[in-house]
């Protein structure tokens, strides 16, 4: 019963100034829509980039010769873009830079045969260029050459037509699958450009190139730009190669389904002894080629995502501590303006405790209120954030756990900030008290 009369008296106390009880409220509320907007964009923008990380690399480990981004990189023939018009006259040729030893198929036979741990391994080899439509120069980030296995490997869908087929692998045969993203900016929403002919100037002699199907777009963040073009790999080697490195591969890409760390780092460990024997590696040589597992990326993102969201809140904490800060002294002028008041209770056989419940309820309960009110502007304002973000629209949730965050904010900053002037209050002499402004 004295609980229920000390809560009592706090709301009779409260709502005796309620202007300044709502303003004592407002940076409680500041600080905890804060955090809670950016604690909900921060985990949307982790998702998002899990999405992307999963969809630009379908969980793939690649192998590169030499560097990261050291593999053959097959340029557009001066010759045959001076003839097409692409590059004027006198206008600078792309350099390649000298190459390390580069990836064979044999690489990829032998990974195919005996890598037990993963599921499928596709060579592909990339060339830069430029492609014309009806005399019209388009954007063009590579042309891919890749072999049948890129669907399985890297988990894709076709939206129209379909993929190449092991004769047109076998014949090098001048066809062309392209993605999405590269359909609409070219022939616009929902176009269906299979059938159509690409001229693409890249080797000795530029050539026409049939669309035979249209991939649905990956939000791929990093690696291949999504203007891909893919043909057939043996089309690449034969069809576009300048130097007779027909044989050289940029990437070799295994699919490992194991999503358990110490099953990868087995999948990478066998995937490692298999290509070293494969290309005749005597024990203590280092490796000519670079080993990359996409998950270490993901995981790599996800900590860096989380520690600019940690950095972020405390950041927006701030505004929490300057809130309670301003609700400790109004506490402490709530208790000198009640002096009177505290005597009379006290006189009246009020206890000590009592008198403390009665503030720290007060404390609490501007704070709670406050988080209330915070919590739910910091749950609409993450939501229309969100709206204005392209990259988090539709995976900004707030979970149990960032209401339980502001929850328990709300009580600690009440019980933190009403505790001394609590104290204070409980401290005071009936007798003193009672003379107050007398």
């Amino acid at each position: 019963m004295i609980r229920l009369i000390n809560l009592w008296f706090a709301l009779l106390g409260l709502g005796s100034n309620k202007l300044r009880s709502a303003l004592t409220t407002l940076g409680v509320i500041i600080g905890v829509a804060a955090v809670i907007i950016i604690v909900s964009l921060g985990n949307g923008l982790r998702r998002s980039t899990e999405i992307q990380m999963e969809a630009w690399s379908a969980g793939t480990v690649e192998i590169r010769p030499g560097g990261m981004w050291g593999g053959p990189v097959m340029m557009v023939q001066p010759e045959a873009a001076y003839k097409e018009g692409i590059i004027a006259a006198g206008g600078e040729v792309p350099f390649e830079p000298p190459q390390p030893a580069g990836l064979t198929l044999r690489d990829v036979e032998a990974l195919e045969r005996l890598a037990t741990a993963t599921n499928g391994a596709l060579g592909q080899v990339e060339v830069y260029g430029q492609v014309i439509y009806k005399g019209r120069s388009l954007p063009m980030g590579m042309a891919l050459g890749v072999s049948n296995r890129y669907m399985q490997v890297y988990r894709q869908d076709l939206k129209y037509g379909r993929f190449f087929t092991e004769a047109e692998q076998e014949s090098a045969a001048p066809v062309i699958v392209l993605d999405e993203s590269f359909v609409k900016e070219v022939w616009g929403e929902d176009a269906n450009p299979v059938g159509e002919l690409l001229r693409m100037a890249m080797g000795e002699t530029p050539q026409n190139y049939a669309v035979i199907g249209v991939l649905k777009s990956r939000q791929g963040m990093y690696g291949y730009s999504s203007r891909s073009i893919l043909v057939p790999l043996r089309t690449a080697q034969l069809r576009l190669n300048q130097q007779g490195r027909s044989q050289n591969l940029s990437l070799i890409a295994v699919r490992v389904d194991a999503r358990k760390s110490n099953e990868r780092e087995y999948a990478v460990a066998q995937i490692n002894t298999i290509l070293r024997a494969s290309r005749g590696l005597a024990q203590g040589t280092p490796e000519d080629y670079m080993i990359y597992d996409s998950l270490e990326y993901s995981d790599e993102s996800a900590r860096i995502t989380n520690l600019m969201t940690l950095i972020l809140s405390l950041i927006a904490g701030i505004s929490l501590v300057v809130g309670s800060i301003g609700l400790m002294n109004i506490m402490l002028v709530m208790v000198s303006e009640r002096t009177w008041e505290i005597g009379l209770r006290r006189a009246m056989g009020a206890r000590q405790i009592d008198v403390m419940s009665q503030f720290l309820a007060e404390a609490a309960l501007l704070s709670l209120v406050g988080g209330a009110i915070g919590l739910g502007i910091g749950i609409a304002g993450s939501y229309a954030a969100s709206q204005f973000i392209e990259q988090i629209k539709g995976l900004v949730t707030v979970t149990p756990d960032v209401v339980g965050i502001a929850v328990g904010i709300s009580a600690v900053v009440g019980i933190a900030s009403g505790l001394y002037p609590a104290w204070r209050a409980s401290r005071l002499q009936p007798t003193r008290a009672l003379r107050h402004g007398t």
